[in-house]
């Protein structure tokens, strides 16, 4: 499966990996590591995650970055054939991203 990853969600991941790198110099590769697993689990079974449906986007789904605590919002482009990642964001912030 195709997959895009848009510009807002680009800045967000090169926002978390400077964040790692300086924060947590002993685990300095974990975000990308788990961010890139997770990209693989999206390009394999992109129903997977949680449904986050948004008044503008029903399809908008979600998925767990559990080590890094840190949510991949995405959604299926079926048209397209192509999985859209929307945002990459901190689930410790208790909120969702807007979307």
């Amino acid at each position: 499966m195709k997959l895009q990853i848009l510009p807002r969600a680009q800045a967000q991941v090169r926002s978390k990996r400077a964040w790692w790198v300086e924060n947590r110099p002993d685990a300095s590769k974990l975000f990308d590591e788990e961010f890139e697993r997770a990209i693989e689990l999206l390009r394999e079974t992109p129903g997977v995650g949680a449904p986050w449906p948004t008044a503008r986007n029903p399809a908008i789904r979600r998925v767990l970055m559990p080590l890094t605590h840190s949510h991949v919002y995405f959604y299926l482009d079926e048209r397209a054939g192509v999985v859209v990642v929307l945002a990459v964001w901190g689930a410790a912030r208790g909120r969702g991203p807007r979307l």
